[in-house]
C-alpha cells in the first residue's frame, strides 16, 4: 500500500504552459520513480492568497511556494506566503522556491520558518534542487514502509 501525499505549489511561472509540461512530464516523473512508496498528488496555483488560502485546509503535506509572483505585488509575495503557513498549528513541509540570489535577505526572512530553500544558486535550476530533496526526504522515510508499489501522479482537484 501506497502513502498518499498531497502537494500545493504556488509559482507563477506555472501560467506558462511550457514549465508546466515540464514539471508534470519530466519532474513528478522522476520523483514518482525514485519514491515508488508514495503517491504523489499535486495542485499548482499563481496567486499567493489562493496559496495560503488552501494550506490552511490542513489537506496539504508540503506547500511549495515561489518567492516572487510577478503581477500580485511587490516581488516578494512569498515571504508573506511563508510567514502565514509557518504560523499553522500543524503545519505541512514548507519549501521556499525562488532563482532569486539575494540569499542573505532570504535567510533572514525565513530563518526557522522554512524546511528548505531551492534554487537561488547560480547554475542551478530550482526545480532540480526542490525534486533532489523531496526524493532525499522521501526516500528516507521509505526505507520504513514495507511495500514498493508503482503509483500513479495526478492533479489534486
Amino acid at each position: 500500500m501506497t502513502k498518499k501525499i498531497n502537494i500545493l505549489i504556488g509559482d507563477d511561472n506555472f501560467i506558462e504552459a511550457f514549465t508546466y509540461q515540464i514539471f508534470s512530464n519530466e519532474y513528478i516523473p522522476k520523483l514518482q520513480n525514485q519514491v515508488p512508496s508514495y503517491t504523489f498528488n499535486w495542485k499548482l496555483e499563481i496567486k499567493p492568497e489562493t496559496v495560503i488560502r488552501n494550506a490552511q485546509t490542513g489537506k496539504y503535506d508540503i506547500v511549495i511556494t515561489d518567492l516572487d509572483y510577478c503581477g500580485y505585488g511587490t516581488g516578494k509575495e512569498g515571504y508573506e506566503v511563508v510567514d502565514k503557513i509557518s504560523e499553522m498549528p500543524s503545519r505541512p513541509l514548507l519549501i521556499l522556491c525562488t532563482s532569486s540570489n539575494n540569499i542573505q535577505e532570504i535567510n533572514e526572512r525565513t530563518k526557522g520558518k522554512i524546511d528548505f530553500r531551492a534554487g537561488g544558486c547560480p547554475g542551478r535550476h530550482k526545480f532540480d534542487d526542490l525534486i533532489n530533496f523531496l526524493i532525499e526526504y522521501y526516500s528516507d522515510k521509505q526505507k520504513t514502509m514495507q511495500n514498493n508499489i508503482q503509483i500513479d501522479c495526478k492533479e489534486v482537484n
